[in-house]
């Protein structure tokens, strides 16, 4: 099976394993990025055994951690934001991909995303939306963990 995520221009990491039942069998781990992201993928290579439920989760909130810990749940197919329509802002047209990639890149909170999507800066109903899809990619190292 494989999975893969990243942010369009800079990163992108993809996972391809080999499984039976739930117990990692192979595993490769691949990425282009930076520095930063590739140090992250050569850190987790040796943790992909075991069953997959039990590969640890990244528990920082930079851009690589939440790539992988978005990879790593797809693949446990545990990965499920509370946002997934197309578009998240209306008024705008501003994609949830555009929201969901503010948010890896560092905007952590409903004015930086607004201020680099313009998203939730009409009418504001979407606001909740986006605070909930920032609070879900932070948190989720902690849910799972």
């Amino acid at each position: 099976m494989k999975w893969s995520v990243g942010l369009p221009g800079r990163d992108m990491i993809s996972l391809d394993l080999t499984l039976n039942g739930d117990e990692i069998q192979t595993a490769n781990l691949k990425g282009i990025g930076c520095t930063q992201l590739l140090d992250l993928l050569v850190e987790w290579r040796p943790k992909l055994k075991g069953p997959l439920e039990n590969v640890p989760l990244p528990q920082a909130n930079d851009h690589s951690s939440l790539l992988l810990r978005e990879l790593l749940l797809q693949a446990q197919n545990k990965w499920t934001p509370p946002y997934t329509e197309q578009e998240l802002c209306h008024c705008r047209a501003i994609p949830t991909e555009r929201v969901n990639n503010a948010i890896i890149s560092g905007c952590h909170t409903p004015l930086s995303v607004s201020k680099k999507t313009s998203a939730s800066t009409a009418c504001g109903t979407c606001r909740p939306d986006v605070q909930k899809q920032i609070q879900y990619f932070l948190e989720t190292s902690k849910k799972s963990a």
